[in-house]
Formats: C-alpha cells, sequence, structure tokens
C-alpha cells in the first residue's frame, strides 16, 4: 500500500479512526487506572477475588464455585447469582493466570464496544460526524469512567458488547429487510452470551422482544381481533423473532430465578449455620441469608418472598412509587439521564428495555446500599440501552425538525450533528462534575501517601530524649509493602481467613474466606485491626472480631508470623509458648517509673523495648498506661512506629492487646495497663538502628512519645 492510499484511506475513515484512537487512550489510561488499583490491593475478595476464584475453580474442575460469605466452597448460584459469562474468559486465563486477567479482558472488549456505538449511530443517523461525536460522548461517559476505571470485573459489565453487537445486527437486517439464516444464528449467539451476564438480563431480552413486536412488526395492515391478522403479522420475521425473545428471555428469567437460585440456596443456608456456629452465636431464622435469594432481603419492606414482593409491588403502586423517586434517587436519576442531555426521554419505548435494571436497582428499601448509583457496577447494562435510544431519539427528533420545515432536509446531516454534539458536551461536563475516575487517576495517584515526613520540632532523631512527644505520621491502614509481605509468606495450597482487600491477590487457591469466616479453621489466618466488611453486611457485632482475635491469640493452634500495619498473620501448628494471661492486664496499683503525658487522656508510666530484633522472630515489649479520664478514648488506636535513624523510613504495626482484648475506650479513670507487645518485623524492613515510638492516633489526634533505640537485624 503506498503513501496515497493510505491518506485516502485515513480521509475516508477520518472519524472511525478519531474513534479508535480515543478508545485506545481510554484504554490506555483504564489500564494503568486498574493496574495501580490492584498493586494498591484496591479491588479485594468482593468481587474481583471472587471472579478470579470462580474461573481457576473451573478450571481445576468445579464448574463456577467459590468461597462464599461464611467459609464455605459452593456454586456461584448459591450466593443469588447465575453469571456464567464468566465462564467464557477461563481460555484466555489458562494461558494468563491473574486476576488483571479478567479485567484487562473485559475492560477491551467494553472500552472498544464504542466502535458498536459508533455501527449503530451511523446506521441510524447516517452521519459519520454524528457517529463518531455520539462514540465519544459514550467513551467519555461519567458512568463508563467507574466501570472502566473502579469495578474490576463483573460479567454484567462484560455482556455491554454482545447487547450492542446483537442489537446493531438485528437493526442491520431490519433495515435490509435481510433476515438470513446466518444473521439469525449470529443475533441469537449474542443475546445467549448476553443472557449468561446476570440473571436479571434476560428480562432485557424480554422487554426488546416487545419492543420489537411493536415498533418493528407493522407488516401486517391495521389490527384487527382475528385468526388470520395473527397468522399473518406472525409470519414476518421481525414477529417471530419478537416473540421467541419475549418467550425465550422470560423461560432463562424463571428458570434463573426460581429454579437455579432457590434450588441451591440450602449451600448457603448451610454455610451460613456453620459460620454461625463456629462464632457461637445463635441462627436467626429470619435473616437474609436464609431467604431463597439472598437479596430478597433488600426489599423486604414489600415481603420476604417472591411472590409476596411482586405481589405488593403491583397491589401497593403508590408506595413503588414512592420508594422509586425517594431519598437521592432523583439526585441518582438525573446523574444517570444528565449525561446523555436526558435524550432517551424521547424514546421511551426504546428506554424500556431497560426497566428491569431500573426497577432492580430503585426499589430497594434497605438503607445506605446506593445500588442505583452511577458508581456501582449495577448500572452497567443500563449504559448502552441509554446510548441506543439517545440515537433513535435524535433521529426521530431530526424528522420532527424536517416535518417543521420540509426545506431543511437538503442539511441533512446538520440536525444530527448539533444534537450529537450536545450530548458529546454534557458527557463531557458531567464527566468532569462526576468525578470521572479517568479523568483523576493521576490526582489520585499522586495523593496516595509515598513517603512519611517526620515532623520532630526543633529536634532530630539522634536529640531525642525519653518521653519526648512528637507529631509523627498516622498509621497507614493500606500499607502495600506490608500486605506483599503477608502473603508471600502464604503458600499457594494453604486455606487462608483474612480481610477483604487481599482476596483478590489470594484468589487462585481452594478456600479464602473473609475473616472472621474460618478464623479457627484455616491454615493461616489474617487479622486486619480495622476489618469491618463482614461485619456491616452480616450486621453482626463489631465486638466479635476482637473477642475472636483474642480467642485467636490466647489459642494453642496458632502462632503468630509476622506484624506490620493493621496485620496480624498466623499459622496453624507449632504455636510459642503461652503464660496463660490475656497480653493487657488491668490494675488498680503499679509501682510507675515515669510520668509521661502522650495526651491529657492517657500517660505512660513504665515500658521495656529489646535493645535488639531479629526480622521475622517475634521479639517482646511492653507498655503500661495510666488513663486519666473515663471518657474521650473513643476511636484511638494504640500503634508502636520504628523509624530509621540513617534512612528516617517509617514502619509502624498496631497494638493487638489494646485492640482486640481491651480497648482503651473501656479502660477506666486513674486504673494503670499494662500491654504486652509482641514484635515481629517482616523481612522487608531495612537492617539498621531504629528510634522506637509508642504512637496513638483517632485520624484527627496523633502524638507519638520516643521510647529509646533498637538495632534490627
Amino acid at each position: 500500500m503506498n503513501i496515497s492510499k493510505i491518506k485516502e484511506f485515513i480521509i475516508n475513515n477520518i472519524f472511525f479512526l478519531s474513534v479508535v484512537f480515543l478508545s485506545i487512550v481510554n484504554f490506555l489510561v483504564a489500564l494503568k487506572l486498574n493496574i495501580f488499583r490492584y498493586n494498591n490491593f484496591d479491588f479485594g475478595k468482593f468481587d474481583l477475588g471472587n471472579m478470579t476464584q470462580m474461573v481457576w475453580y473451573t478450571l481445576n474442575g468445579r464448574f463456577m464455585y467459590l468461597t462464599d460469605y461464611f467459609g464455605s466452597n459452593v456454586p456461584r448460584w448459591s450466593m443469588s447469582h447465575v453469571d456464567p459469562l464468566l465462564a467464557l474468559f477461563t481460555p484466555i486465563f489458562a494461558i494468563f493466570p491473574h486476576p488483571l486477567t479478567l479485567v484487562i479482558s473485559q475492560l477491551f472488549i467494553v472500552v472498544f464496544s464504542s466502535l458498536l456505538i459508533y455501527a449503530i449511530a451511523n446506521l441510524e443517523l447516517k452521519s459519520k460526524l454524528s457517529a463518531c461525536l455520539i462514540s465519544f460522548a459514550y467513551i467519555l461517559n461519567p458512568s463508563m469512567g467507574y466501570i472502566n476505571g473502579t469495578m474490576g470485573f463483573h460479567a454484567v459489565t462484560a455482556a455491554i458488547p454482545f447487547f450492542l453487537g446483537a442489537f446493531y445486527l438485528f437493526e442491520k437486517m431490519y433495515k435490509e429487510n435481510s433476515f438470513s439464516k446466518k444473521g439469525l444464528i449470529y443475533f441469537w449467539v449474542l443475546l445467549v452470551l448476553t443472557m449468561m451476564g446476570k440473571e436479571q438480563i434476560s428480562l432485557y431480552i424480554f422487554m426488546w422482544g416487545i419492543f420489537i413486536l411493536f415498533f418493528r412488526s407493522l407488516g401486517a395492515g391495521s389490527f384487527k381481533l382475528k385468526k388470520s391478522w395473527f397468522a399473518e403479522f406472525f409470519k414476518q420475521k421481525t414477529a417471530k423473532t419478537g416473540l421467541s425473545m419475549m418467550i425465550v428471555g422470560l423461560l432463562w428469567f424463571i428458570t434463573a430465578f426460581f429454579i437455579i437460585i432457590p434450588k441451591n440456596s440450602h449451600y448457603r443456608v448451610e454455610s451460613y449455620e456453620n459460620f454461625l456456629d463456629s462464632l457461637g452465636i445463635e441462627i436467626n431464622a429470619y435473616s437474609d441469608v436464609t431467604m431463597e435469594n439472598y437479596f430478597l432481603g433488600r426489599y423486604n419492606d414489600f415481603g420476604n418472598s417472591y411472590s409476596e414482593i411482586i405481589k405488593n409491588m403491583i397491589v401497593n403502586h403508590p408506595r413503588l412509587i414512592r420508594v422509586f423517586f425517594s431519598g437521592d434517587r432523583l439526585d441518582s436519576l438525573d446523574r444517570t439521564f444528565k449525561p446523555v442531555s436526558y435524550f432517551p426521554f424521547a424514546n421511551p419505548a426504546m428506554l424500556l428495555i431497560s426497566a428491569p435494571d431500573f426497577l432492580i436497582n430503585y426499589l430497594v428499601t434497605e438503607e445506605g446500599l446506593g445500588v442505583e448509583n452511577i458508581e456501582n457496577h449495577r448500572i452497567s447494562m443500563i449504559i448502552p440501552v441509554l446510548f441506543v435510544s439517545t440515537i433513535y431519539a435524535i433521529s426521530m427528533l431530526r424528522e420532527i425538525v424536517f416535518a417543521i420545515g420540509p426545506k431543511l432536509k437538503k442539511y441533512y446531516q446538520v440536525p444530527v450533528v448539533i444534537f450529537s454534539a450536545w450530548v458529546l458536551l454534557f458527557s463531557y461536563n458531567t464527566s468532569i462534575d462526576y468525578n470521572n475516575p479517568l479523568h483523576l487517576w493521576f490526582k489520585q495517584a499522586i495523593l496516595r501517601r509515598v513517603s512519611a515526613d517526620l515532623d520532630l520540632g526543633e529536634k532530630n532523631l539522634s536529640e531525642l530524649e525519653v518521653g519526648d512527644v512528637v507529631k509523627l505520621p498516622d498509621l497507614d491502614l493500606k500499607d502495600v509493602k506490608c500486605a506483599n509481605a503477608v502473603i508471600s509468606h502464604i503458600p499457594d495450597d494453604a486455606s487462608v481467613s483474612g480481610p477483604d482487600n487481599l482476596g483478590d491477590h489470594m484468589s487462585m487457591r481452594e478456600t479464602y474466606g473473609i475473616f472472621p469466616a474460618l478464623w479457627n479453621e484455616a491454615d493461616y489466618v489474617i487479622v486486619d485491626v480495622q476489618s469491618r466488611k463482614l461485619l456491616g453486611i452480616l450486621g453482626l457485632n463489631k465486638n466479635i472480631i476482637k473477642d475472636l482475635t483474642e480467642s485467636l491469640v490466647s489459642t494453642e493452634k496458632y502462632d503468630l508470623v509476622m506484624a506490620c500495619g493493621n496485620l496480624y498473620l498466623f499459622r496453624k501448628g507449632d504455636p510459642g509458648e503461652r503464660t496463660g494471661l490475656i497480653p493487657i492486664q488491668e490494675r488498680f496499683e503499679y509501682p510507675a517509673k515515669y510520668d509521661f503525658e502522650v495526651l491529657d487522656l492517657i500517660r505512660v508510666v513504665d515500658f521495656s523495648i529489646p535493645d535488639e530484633v531479629t526480622r521475622e522472630k517475634v521479639s517482646k515489649g511492653q507498655l503500661v498506661y495510666q488513663k486519666m479520664d473515663n471518657d474521650g478514648m473513643d476511636g484511638y488506636l494504640f500503634y508502636i512506629t520504628f523509624v530509621n535513624k540513617e534512612t528516617e523510613k517509617i514502619f509502624q504495626v498496631a497494638n493487638l492487646p489494646s485492640f482486640a482484648f481491651l480497648s482503651p475506650s473501656d479502660w477506666t479513670k486513674n486504673l494503670y495497663y499494662k500491654e504486652d507487645i509482641d514484635i515481629a518485623l517482616p523481612s522487608y524492613v531495612e537492617p539498621g538502628d531504629y528510634s522506637v515510638f509508642f504512637s496513638l492516633s483517632n485520624k484527627i489526634k496523633m502524638r507519638s512519645m520516643y521510647l529509646g533505640d533498637v538495632l534490627v537485624k
């Protein structure tokens, strides 16, 4: 191909190539952000870890299994989701077994679904410029920014290009009046793949079938309530296709919701019962977990079963309307439709294809979920419907313009270009207003704490005296080095109970439960002193974490391997010696050696630290406090800070006893509290001389008291 032909090709395809170029830029930015988020432990077991584990299990002979909330290995369907589209990514995962394989695969097909938007717009509007502008709007849409930049992998998101491909194929066959056997086969393959994205997507196919019957099948003349009219009507390929879509969509919906999920719910219930038994908690027979579908509890204001909820939504429609528009949902609707300049409302028939997710998301009565937000992956399938309905709304508005001014027809492309540019303008502006993460990725990256500055006042490390109180950085609750060090200690075949944010990095294994699930069974247990995810999901008391951590430390079943940041790693095996005493003791009297005031609420009256410690071996330290007031210590976390005297690099680790056994908020005024601290530094801490500080923080006030120096070997 010579230069002139290349130039000619570029000129003839400049708008298409522009969409390709912007899609590539979008993909690369999103790729960088996703890699950063993965390395920064921003994804977790829910949901990327679960998705990865299901593919791993599928490759190892158990189709779509995973470790559930409660630590049992169960089929996906028992958790009330049917989304086998995930299995489609198994071959590429077999070649590149890594959680990011799923993220990158989805990112590629979803970002480049912009080319399908271009094809649909060009097909309907017959304007390459307009198609280019709408594709740009799709790429810059804030919801797409969140979907591609922050949500990892979800099969419902991966279904987007299959839906758009099916839509384009049908509309092309319809406009050309050519429903070939080959075309219909491709169409149905794409429909099936779309429905595999999530259980409710089958209702999209059902609604789309209704749309086709009413708006793509009008060749039988005026409606007559006669058998002959219906016979003639259903001779049309479009009518047959629409009816088939309604039947298949409804049958798959019934199968998924009323057969597959309820039939597998016993796995979830049994897992829940075993979990509560391990905690010593009485089983609540009315818990959401015991329902035929775990997510029915989100609609409990309408009832506690499928039949009750559906019946009450129909009968009590005023209540339904109030719920739909309650709280922040008007704002969520605005944030959903404003990026497309509300054009879909001009084409309500096509917009109704997305009604299933609007109802599912906006009729939730459980507070605080926010499933309707544009930042949530549950909006995924709504977005392509918004754009196809926008495209056809623009087409319809053009015809209205021509009907008003027939002479304007000679300017055929002008109206659609103006409307498309208007949509792009709204998409760009709302992308900024709604903090599209792909626009903010650099800002997010530089705001992360890369290094910590010391604030020692007028002194340096060598001039500090024991008892000096200074300001040091707060405990880093997302210490990447710490998390990687913890993970590196755990074999691939070991079962693990740990925090959610480590779950994606350790997902390619048989069992990874969110602590406290499997707290007394797993080969390794990772305690995150600030983790609350499972408690929030199940509504459990926050003291359970403390009680179980206390049991974990006290038992002879587990041994401390290492501690860093807010993480403590325990291994099942031969434990260290146990004194029989819990590592924090309350005393009425104590022979105080010091009177160091850290805050006006707390004083250090004694302490001991070792002269030297060896990395990855447990050394002992001790602090003795006197509480000066009964109130005011809520939310405070105690931790030890090590500062390298040569490099000034900081290492911190939370005090486990004052977190898990007896927190400062429960201490009594004027009494003494002796806390025994296990020091188990990880290998990544550089050897050398370190200044050691007792630190405390409630995220507002931070204080650190100098204790002396220690040699790290």
